[in-house]
């Protein structure tokens, strides 16, 4: 008696958290991020230029006399652009530090995840995320970049498409259309 030789058989798409969910592929993901990195560096020099504009017109009308003594020199206006300047520097990192998980929190997306079709929500249930998942979300970006960006390339080998930080989190990220 002979036995029929094994058909080959395509391998199974990996499943998502939930029937008809499918995790968000390699591509969506890095090309999301690149959209936001972006946007964050547009943001960021817009804000960075309008907090130096003063700090230069400060500047403009300083002089350096032979003796080595500085004329020109509006010590208020001074004071003020380096203010505004502590202030900015304030206002940037905030700015930078909170993006993602502000935009994680209120819809799972960020405007590049938006664009790609993909969204982060927690692993258990598929359910949104709060303040601190994304927060703790945001600490394991740091802690998958400070390893040679282990963290990210992990994506790559996990059957369910997560990196260091979703494990950390116990986030995964779906497409959403």
């Amino acid at each position: 008696m002979t036995t029929p030789a094994p058909t080959w058989q395509m391998p199974t798409e990996p499943t998502g958290p939930a029937p008809g969910v499918r995790f968000a592929g390699h591509g969506a993901r890095l090309g999301a991020y690149i959209l936001d990195a972006i946007l964050v560096g547009i943001v960021t020099s817009v804000l960075l230029m309008i907090i130096m504009i003063p700090l230069f017109s400060s500047l403009w009308g300083i002089a350096i006399t032979s003796d080595g003594e500085i004329s020109g020199v509006d010590t208020g206006a001074m004071a003020a652009s380096v203010g505004l300047l502590i202030l900015g520097g304030l206002v940037i990192s905030v700015f930078g530090l909170l993006y993602f998980p502000f935009f994680w929190t209120r819809g799972g997306a960020t405007p590049g995840m938006k664009v790609a079709g993909i969204r982060v929500v927690n692993d258990r249930d598929g359910s949104p995320i709060g303040w601190g998942t994304a927060l703790l979300r945001l600490v394991g970006w740091w802690v998958s970049a400070a390893v040679f960006y282990i963290g990210f390339a992990w994506i790559l080998v996990d059957s369910r498409r997560r990196g260091w930080h979703d494990l950390i989190a116990g986030t995964c990220v779906i497409a959403s259309r």
